[in-house]
């Protein structure tokens, strides 16, 4: 009944899309979601939507208002869905809150985040862009690795003395190409985001 009164205000007011951010991951409806060797990294929820990033993916919720208990559940692989066009718009002196703008799979996604926690959400921000340029730099070396691939083949001449039959060659050809993706399209980007985080602390502590 209390999230009913409080979902109905939310509407009323215009704040049901605000968000906070999450300390207690437990909390999150996303865990419900989660496959195995998944973990949250951050979340953000309002009484409407929630946004939560894995070391895997974006799992967003949302329900059509704010009282509804029906949700909708959208994934977001980062294997697949690259982070593009970060944006952060700061709060103004009569803004209730910030906003951290970004596409991922061809969507746009627009966050709302409360006022009060603009420092909180400058580092997400952060983290965000610094995820999307591990993205960038991934898909860049698979480019160079078919790239590579295409001039080395076309450059190879078979002969009957090679050693090598077309169908060998052709094989391992295709072996090497299947690490070089696994390499570049990796399911988890655990490391990524948790060196983000660790170095986003250390400069903050060297401004101090």
């Amino acid at each position: 009944m209390a999230s009913l009164v409080k979902g109905l205000a939310g509407d009323l007011t215009g704040s049901a899309d605000v968000c906070k951010i999450v300390a207690d991951f437990s909390k999150c409806l996303a865990s419900e979601y989660l496959l195995p060797n998944e973990t949250i990294a951050f979340s953000m929820v309002s009484v409407k939507e929630e946004f939560t990033f894995t070391n895997m993916a974006l799992i967003v919720l949302e329900g059509e208002n704010a009282t509804t208990t029906r949700k909708f559940v959208e994934r977001y692989d980062y294997k697949d869905s690259a982070i593009k066009h970060v944006k952060f718009e700061s709060a103004g002196h009569v803004d209730r809150d910030c906003e951290i703008k970004f596409h991922i799979g061809g969507k746009s996604i627009s966050i709302d985040i409360a006022k009060g926690e603009q420092t909180s959400a400058q580092g997400i921000y952060k983290v965000l862009e610094l995820l999307s340029r591990a993205q960038v730099a991934n898909e860049r070396l698979w480019e160079i690795s078919t790239l590579g691939m295409k001039h080395a083949s076309e450059a190879l001449y078979l002969t009957e003395n090679s050693g090598q039959t077309l169908h060998k060659q052709s094989d391992e050809a295709t072996a090497w190409l299947y690490e070089a993706y696994k390499r570049t399209h990796p399911h988890c980007y655990r490391d990524v985001i948790q060196t983000a985080f660790s170095d986003l602390r250390l400069v903050d502590k060297m401004a101090q």
